[in-house]
């Protein structure tokens, strides 16, 4: 059975999560000295890279001196969200089960508490405005 293209391995997904969280470029040696416990070698480092590099979650933006020797820095092509997004939709959901993936996320990511509510339904309200703001000139 072929992987899905939007499922990612441990390693790669170590990987995203540095880029995402960190906000800037990294290196191999950035990278494997973060994601040390389940990157043993440089050789795991560089398969992941070049996985992601392929499938094209990554893209190089650079290059910095490393002691003797040039290190390509890595960012990443899109956005957690983005890659949500994409990962829902080849999986079969549609723009129209939008509001129940929303319902869904916050029942799993709420629980029982209700904390934090306001803030959700704000956003909601602005991607609702948003979209609404998008018909009107669509239309008009």
């Amino acid at each position: 059975m072929m992987r899905d293209e939007f499922q990612l391995s441990v390693r790669e997904q170590c990987v995203m999560d540095l880029l995402w969280e960190g906000g800037e470029a990294l290196t191999s040696v950035d990278i494997m000295e973060r994601c040390n416990d389940i990157m043993q070698n440089v050789t795991y480092v560089h398969r992941t890279i070049n996985s992601l590099l392929n499938a094209g979650f990554i893209q190089a933006c650079g290059i910095v001196r490393y002691r003797t020797q040039y290190a390509r820095k890595f960012v990443p092509c899109m956005t957690r969200e983005e890659y949500a997004a994409k990962y829902l939709f080849r999986h079969g959901i549609q723009a129209e089960l939008l509001g129940k993936v929303v319902v869904a996320l916050l029942k799993e990511t709420q629980g029982d508490e209700k904390t934090g509510t306001d803030k959700v339904i704000a956003q909601i309200q602005n991607i609702i405005d948003f979209l609404k703001e998008q018909t009107d000139d669509s239309e008009g």
